[in-house]
């Protein structure tokens, strides 16, 4: 099936070349465009200008009305934990394609600032009304936006950090936190070249421009875990395409992060050499340069940055790419470990896509309950998964 778009009165393949020049002048003229995914009704997008062009969007919420195969297709939110932050952590504008954040956390120091509020991955107490995204939240975020979430057979042994990193900004464009853009407070290293060094070095001090200039400034790093080393103070922890700036944890700080990532840390080092452990963290610079952590996220992901809980839900996925399956993998942002989540949404599967559930090895009757409630949820189709099962058929 071909993905074609209604717009400016024709019928357009999204392979065409005249695409960008006709998203430009549709832009301009504030034309709405169409998917034609499906023959019975018209899904609106919406075209946003990122990434010194022109992209189309899909508009809130209409995700579960795209056919199944289609680039636009998502489940729906209440199927995971997005649902939760939609329109109160996450607000999106259609009319201006920007989409506001609103962080638990925060972006400048003070007296009352000077301790993170949360160093876990469940919701921290935050004084204020509505939701508001945890660390591990925006980095689901920023995955789930960049469309990480997303598989399909094609992209088998193409993705690679300069392809994460691409989609992490990709996704930061149009979004805005405290009536800033993202782009001001995010900084994702880029892939290190030995050979470009100095050009590479002169670009991160101009991106990390807010945090040496100020010691209230605040920035988020997103990058990849490659070694945490034991200090005389604590530990040292170093990223990936980071080699010459290091984060250090004092002994108390260390003490929590191992105790409150205890899991996600023994999932990664028993896959060390397959997976990768992604860490989103609140930092700012000393006056002597040197980094200091504030909150942390770590989130462990398959060789192909795919997202996961569990060793069954490791399984599920190493499954689904195995079998040259197309699928969205959900994620829980904000939601607790004790709610559960469709762990992926099949899209090949027909006229309906499969949302499938992840059994638990222990017995838990309430869990097994809201596990059935989601599986009420119209649409599309169910199922639940343990090791050793089939996948639903295509």
């Amino acid at each position: 099936m071909k993905q074609t778009y209604h717009l400016l009165g024709a019928d357009v393949a999204a392979d065409d070349p005249r695409l960008p020049e006709l998203l430009e002048r549709a832009y301009t003229a504030k034309v709405r465009p169409l998917c034609r995914c499906r023959s019975d009704v018209d899904l609106a997008l919406y075209i946003a200008h990122r990434h010194g062009g022109h992209v189309l969007a899909r508009m809130p919420e209409t995700g579960p009305q795209h056919a199944p195969w289609c680039d636009y297709y998502d489940a729906p939110d209440h199927l995971t934990g997005l649902g939760q932050v939609r329109g109160s952590a996450v607000v999106e504008d259609a009319e201006s394609g920007e989409t506001t954040l609103k962080f638990g956390f925060p972006l400048a120091r003070g007296t009352a600032r000077t301790a993170p509020s949360a160093f876990s991955n469940e919701k921290p107490p935050v004084k204020s009304t509505g939701a508001r995204l945890t660390m591990r939240g925006f980095l689901h975020f920023l995955w789930d936006r960049g469309e990480l979430t997303h598989w399909r057979p094609r992209m088998a042994s193409k993705r690679s950090w300069y392809i994460v990193r691409r989609q992490m900004l990709y996704a930061a464009q149009g979004c805005r936190v405290k009536g800033n853009s993202l782009g001001q407070v995010l900084y994702v290293p880029e892939t290190f070249n030995l050979d470009h060094k100095d050009e590479i070095v002169s670009r991160r001090m101009s991106q990390l421009g807010p945090v040496r200039s100020s010691k209230d400034a605040i920035m988020v790093v997103v990058g990849e875990i490659k070694m945490l080393d034991a200090t005389r103070y604590g530990e040292r922890l170093t990223l990936k395409h980071l080699p010459d700036l290091h984060f250090f944890m004092d002994e108390d700080m260390a003490r929590r992060f191992n105790r409150t990532f205890s899991e996600e840390l023994q999932l990664w080092r028993s896959h060390e050499k397959e997976d990768h452990l992604i860490m989103a963290a609140s930092f700012s610079i000393s006056a002597k340069g040197t980094p200091q952590l504030y909150e942390i996220a770590v989130m462990p992901v398959t060789r192909e940055w795919l997202p996961y809980e569990s060793l069954d839900e490791r399984a599920l996925i190493v499954k689904a790419v195995g079998e040259g399956r197309s699928f969205v993998k959900g994620l829980r942002y904000n939601l607790q470990e004790s709610k559960p989540i469709a762990s992926l949404t099949l899209q090949d599967t027909g006229a309906r896509a499969t949302a499938v559930h992840l059994a638990r090895s222990l017995p838990d009757p309430a869990y097994d309950e809201e596990v059935a409630q989601l599986m009420r949820t119209p649409g599309l189709a169910h199922t639940v998964w343990r090791p050793g099962d089939a996948l639903a058929k295509r």
